[in-house]
């Protein structure tokens, strides 16, 4: 049974064999009790009887005057009314006056238990007599005076009383037996429940997954915090508890509530289980996290809430990596396709014999993109901004837009990565809404003009387009989370999350008419930014 390795034919097997050592002990049990009843029952009944008869005229006159003719007859008939196995009516000499077999009146009565009846007591016993072992009830006959004139013996065989017990003893066996059957069914429904709340899985499979999560759980980088619909704390891993500064549960000590651990964020933490959260920026222990919480769903049953959270600064490490990436990756991807049409261009000279020509457009093109990066490199300090304007000028080059960052434009490294990767956001999203805004509009040639300044203590953007520009109507409108769509002149891409980032720096945004006839858009962040609390 030991080797069984389902948990719920191993159910099965434990329940029902518990369920039949129970039915044998209460089956042996009942029959000791039952047996004890059933001899307890058949004594009294032959006190009784013996009682009733020894209160017989026919039988206190036959003792007392010796009128002993008739007697036997009365007797047997008495005895098979009755169903005893035997009535013997003895004198003071214990000779027996009736006997189921005639041929034993006369002779002395055995089993040396008359004694006591011809002292005068009644008394039930159990002895072997001339008809083996019996269960007997012994009175005395008294006459009239109440002297004790003889006594009546009426018995039961022990057969008889088996008999008796057995044939109870039947019924018992059938309530034992419909116990065990319930047993039995009852012994697969708890294994199936069993199967079910533990979702099919086997002990052992419990105990590996259990090992797994804990592994899991105490190797990512993430904090894990489960809480159940009441706000105790069902799972923290060792990451949470580092990153909320919170003690290890001590044994035995009971399962602790957020409200004990965080205090000032147990009421948000909690608040509508239902709808999950996403990139949520909450201060806790010194330190701004963002977090995600999902509800933990049990049978379609909300059991609480599975909150993950990782410090800012990480996540904004990340993003800025990734920005790097995506920066990188579409200046490759504009330079592949500028290059590529400059090869041709080349190719198409050299086939026509222009070698001159040749000669001199990739001198062109050399000083052209070298000045611009000189220039840049010469007064934008900060390498992940040069990187950002050179992405955005071949863009700009690709899709037949003038660039120009004004000469004039300076600054210094930021430093911080967090406010760098925020500076990119900003300046990224004003200068693609101004690329396309600017082809939109063929009215005039299609121009962008930047500007970078952070003498003083503000950095200043300025980015300027030949678009059709906007009003300060559809401005508040492109700015709104609500706005989905773009306007005619492809303003609203990215306005929302500029303005949020801009924000959330302490700064603003400002909306102006360009020289270039379209809209100018300009950026004030202070060098030491006032960070608002995440939304």
């Amino acid at each position: 049974m030991w080797h069984i390795k389902r948990l719920e034919t191993r159910l099965i097997v434990w329940i029902t064999a518990l369920s039949l050592i129970q039915a044998l002990l209460f089956a042996l049990l009942g029959q000791h009790l039952l047996e004890k009843s059933v001899r307890e029952e058949v004594g009294k009944k032959a006190l009784a009887l013996a009682s009733s008869i020894a209160e017989l005229d026919e039988v206190q006159n036959a003792l007392a005057y010796g009128d002993t003719q008739g007697l036997q007859d009365f007797i047997e008939k008495l005895r098979r009314s009755t169903g005893a196995d035997f009535i013997v009516v003895g004198n003071t000499r214990r000779i027996r006056l009736t006997h189921p077999d005639p041929a034993r009146i006369g002779s002395l009565m055995v089993g040396g238990d008359s004694r006591e009846a011809l002292d005068g007591r009644s008394y039930i016993s159990e002895a072997k007599g001339s008809l083996g072992y019996s269960l007997r009830g012994k009175v005395p006959v008294r006459d009239t005076q109440g002297k004790v004139v003889g006594l009546v013996s009426v018995g039961f065989l022990a057969t008889s009383v088996n008999s008796l017990v057995w044939a109870k003893l039947a019924t018992l066996v059938a309530a034992v037996a419909g116990l065990l059957v319930l047993g039995v069914l009852a012994s697969l429904w708890i294994a199936r429940r069993v199967k079910g709340a533990l979702y099919g899985l086997q002990p052992e499979e419990i105990g590996r997954l259990y090992a797994e999560q804990n592994a899991i759980l105490n190797t990512v980088r993430t904090g894990i915090l489960a809480l159940d619909n009441h706000g105790v704390v069902r799972k923290l891993n060792r990451r949470a508890k580092d990153l909320l500064g919170l003690p290890d549960r001590q044994p035995g000590q009971p399962r602790r509530h957020i409200q004990m651990l965080l205090p000032e964020q147990a009421e948000f933490l909690l608040k509508d289980p239902e709808q999950p959260l996403n990139g949520v920026e909450l201060f806790a222990n010194d330190r701004w996290l963002v977090l995600s919480r999902l509800p933990l769903k049990v049978k379609d049953q909300t059991d609480g809430v599975l909150i993950s959270f990782r410090p800012v600064d990480e996540i904004e490490e990340l993003s800025q990596q990734l920005a790097k990436v995506q920066a990188f990756s579409e200046l490759l991807r504009v330079q592949t396709h500028d290059h590529s049409n400059k090869l041709n261009t080349l190719g198409a000279l050299i086939q026509m014999g222009a070698y001159q020509k040749a000669v001199e457009f990739i001198g062109l093109e050399s000083q052209g993109y070298q000045e611009q990066v000189n220039q840049l490199i010469e007064h934008i300090q900060e390498p992940m901004v040069v990187g950002l304007l050179l992405g955005k000028y071949h863009k700009a080059r690709e899709l037949g837009v003038e660039m120009a960052v004004e000469p004039d434009s300076l600054m210094q490294a930021v430093g911080e990565a967090a406010l760098v990767e925020k500076l990119l956001s900003i300046l990224g999203n004003l200068i693609d809404n101004a690329i396309e805004a600017a082809v939109k509009t063929r009215a005039r040639p299609p121009k962008i003009s930047v500007m970078l300044d952070d003498v003083g203590n503000n950095i200043i953007f300025d980015v300027e387009d030949s678009g059709c520009g906007i009003s300060d109507d559809q401005f508040a409108s492109l700015c709104s989370p609500e706005y989905s769509s773009k306007d005619g002149c492809q303003h609203g891409v990215g306005l929302y999350l500029v303005q949020t980032y801009i924000q959330a720096l302490g700064g603003s945004l400002e909306l102006g008419q360009s020289i270039l006839g379209g809209a100018r858009f300009s950026v004030y962040l202070p060098k030491t930014p006032t960070q608002e609390e995440p939304r």
